[in-house]
């Protein structure tokens, strides 16, 4: 039995904002969808047994069985970073004359001679085969200088640090054995934070980055789902690599575009949630802001550019729905401020809501958030983490400086959308040389900080059903207005002393 929905509407409301109200339930699906999306992953992997990965104490495999494996690093000016990590490499367990290791260095502030000279003498004490190759261009930024790299070895398997990732003495025996499945094209392992607990906002990117490898790579692999390619701590099937046509600098998140090239040919990603990899998280918002803005268009380019391929690839319905949705997490910043400048004329001018669109904006918004807060909070236990009040602080600071991603962000994704290119920009870290940036006056972003006051007023204003959506949102917004001024704030003070790796 069908039965119909009155529409009811308070006097006062023109039609304009009748409108008005009903087009600002569309965001607010879609923000439903994206957060159904997250909890679906979360139920599922709560089903699941992740893949487990060879045990540790296993021993290597003898040299007559150990493929060759090629160790690409890719720099660009973070020299302090490059001892660290060729000793990293160089400690691994692996048979000597099976690594060649490629420094592939695109530096452009004067460090390469030192570089190449450290390496050299880094691989003399080790007995390492280090070669350092300088572009003079950065044409195709990291996608051009890992493919100029290939260009140069025949290894059958290659192996992916950037500089700030340490890994650990076993990485290559626990990931080179899966390869015995022919239909693997690669093995990514899960980042760890070695500066988690610096800054408050270092816990919150801790806090994201932990649900995205725990839960959604994790899920994605123990079902079979393809599992996108993190950029660094993984080893590739160089076969698969070449199938898929190579590394392509046409996207800003060319690890993406690659994992999913490889699994539209057939390959799929293995994802290792117990082999950690240590690495640095940005901790200024400047650094932060830089990232995300490269990883939201990157997501983006990559969805305009193989939509089409994964809708008609021989996938199941659910396969293309779930990478889709994947790729369009991109859009959650677009949405929410459309939905933002679709409802501020109401709230405003002090308009009620129609019926029922006020019920539709609470359930979807509820929805929304309500998975996102579940993923985030899965994560947290699977990690051993779960804590009464630590794990609800980690979460709203998490969906609090995520918010403040908004502005910037959408600014990413249309750009996207009007192909409009711009430069991959690494991000600075700390020991990377990049000094601790002092709190400026000038360097206030005012955009952000005057709609994050604005919205944080209305909070006191507002009626109930989007009241602490405003509250985030504004929060979240004058925090990345004000650079490194907040986010410098030691979240040492708020967490436990703690020895446990992060």
């Amino acid at each position: 039995m069908i039965q119909s929905i009155d529409l009811v509407v308070p006097s006062g409301v023109s039609a304009p904002f009748v409108v008005l109200q009903w087009v600002s339930v569309l965001p607010v699906l879609a923000f439903a969808a994206l957060g159904l999306n997250y909890l679906a992953l979360t139920v599922l992997g709560m089903k699941r047994t992740l893949r487990a990965s060879p045990p540790p104490d296993a021993p290597p495999p003898p040299a007559t069985d150990s493929p060759p494996v090629l160790i690409q690093i890719p720099v660009f000016n973070e020299g302090r970073l490059v001892e660290q990590v060729l000793r990293a490499v160089g400690a691994l367990d692996y048979p000597r004359e099976r690594l060649s290791i490629q420094l592939l260095d695109d530096s452009d502030d004067g460090s390469h001679p030192d570089n190449r000279d450290l390496a050299l003498r880094v691989a003399g004490e080790l007995g390492l085969r280090v070669e350092v190759l300088h572009r003079v261009n950065r044409h195709d930024y990291k996608a051009g200088a890992l493919a100029a790299g290939l260009a140069q070895s025949t290894a059958p398997f290659v192996a992916l640090f950037d500089a700030d990732f340490l890994p650990p003495r076993d990485f290559l025996r626990r990931t080179v054995p899966l390869f015995a499945d022919p239909t693997v094209g690669f093995v990514q392992a899960r980042w760890g934070h070695a500066n988690r607990a610096q800054t408050l906002l270092t816990l919150a990117q801790a806090t994201v980055l932990d649900a995205h490898f725990l839960v959604e790579q994790g899920t994605r692999s123990a079902v079979g789902l393809p599992v996108a390619f993190n950029g660094t701590c993984g080893v590739w099937r160089r076969a698969a690599l070449d199938s898929a046509g190579g590394w392509q600098g046409d996207t800003l998140t060319e690890d993406l575009d690659l994992a999913l090239r490889t699994a539209l040919i057939g390959y799929h990603g293995v994802f290792l949630p117990d082999l950690v990899v240590p690495g640095e998280l940005p901790e200024s918002t400047r650094a932060w802001q830089t990232q995300q803005y490269r990883w939201t268009k990157g997501f983006a380019q990559v969805l305009f550019k193989l939509g089409g391929r994964i809708w008609t690839a021989p996938w199941p319905l659910t396969w293309r729905v779930a990478v889709t949705l994947q790729l369009f997490q991109a859009c959650f910043f677009p949405l929410a401020v459309a939905s933002v400048l679709l409802t501020l004329p109401a709230v405003i001018l002090d308009l009620p809501l129609v019926s029922p669109v006020g019920e539709i904006l609470t359930v979807c918004g509820l929805l929304g958030l309500g998975g996102v807060v579940a993923f985030l909070t899965r994560a947290q236990m699977l990690d051993g983490r779960l804590h009464p009040w630590r794990t609800p602080r980690d979460i709203v600071l998490a969906l609090t400086f995520t918010s403040g991603l908004m502005l910037s962000n959408t600014r990413a994704v249309i750009e996207a959308g009007l192909r409009r290119n711009s430069p991959f920009v690494r991000t600075p870290k700390k020991t990377a040389g990049l000094a601790r940036p002092r709190p400026r006056a000038g360097g206030l972003r005012w955009p952000e900080l005057l709609l994050g006051v604005a919205m944080v007023a209305l909070f006191f204003l507002e009626q109930a059903w989007n009241a602490p959506f405003l509250a985030v949102l504004g929060t979240g917004l004058i925090l990345l207005g004000m650079p490194d001024v907040w986010p410098l704030v030691r979240a040492s003070v708020l967490r436990e002393t703690s020895s446990r790796p992060s």
